[in-house]
């Protein structure tokens, strides 16, 4: 099989045309995935003649797993941050009127101040595009993004934090969603 990545609309089309299907990115509100990736991708298998049964949809969550609920977000709002200095990404901050927050951690990351930068990340912005926080929580937003899906890619936050914690909320997904083992 042959999976396409997909942000945007074009990509989330062109995958439903001729791909086997769509792995989302790690930046997706409940509102993006539902109005363009799904949207889009649906555009495109009807353009092929195809149906929704032959094709596997993955969207990404980026899960930061932990009890210490500031942490966790601390984790993720360096990811978006990362992500935020992408102008390519832009539509995807300003469907939820982020895309000022957007450009501020843009302008600072061009000025060379990367400590700024997710400093204009709000909490609300980590709520609409990742699952930070304690177990329950994350694993709420987990089920809400399966419900739309075939399976689920699960990553931590990756950007702008040290590798140990980038491997404990790694080891954190797997130990609260890898399948048991007898």
């Amino acid at each position: 099989p042959i999976y396409a990545a997909a942000v945007r609309e074009g990509m989330a089309r062109m995958a439903g045309d001729v791909a086997d299907g769509l792995v989302g990115h790690p930046m997706c509100s409940m509102r993006w995935l539902d109005e363009v990736l799904v949207a889009n991708f649906e555009r495109g298998l009807e353009r092929s003649g195809r149906d929704r049964e032959g094709f596997d949809f993955l969207p990404t969550v980026c899960c930061a797993i932990d009890d210490d609920e500031q942490a966790a977000y601390e984790a993720a709002r360096r990811t978006v941050a990362f992500y935020a200095t992408v102008r390519t990404y832009m539509p995807l901050w300003e469907l939820h009127g982020f895309g000022d927050e957007a450009a501020a951690v843009g302008e600072a990351f061009r000025s060379g101040d990367l400590a700024a930068m997710p400093t204009q990340v709000s909490d609300e912005m980590v709520d609409t595009y990742c699952a930070a926080g304690p177990l329950d929580k994350v694993r709420e937003r987990v089920a809400q993004v399966a419900e739309r899906a075939d399976g689920v890619f699960l990553t931590p936050p990756t950007y702008f934090i040290e590798p140990e914690r980038i491997g404990a909320y790694q080891s954190r997904i797997v130990e609260a969603f890898a399948p048991a083992t007898a």
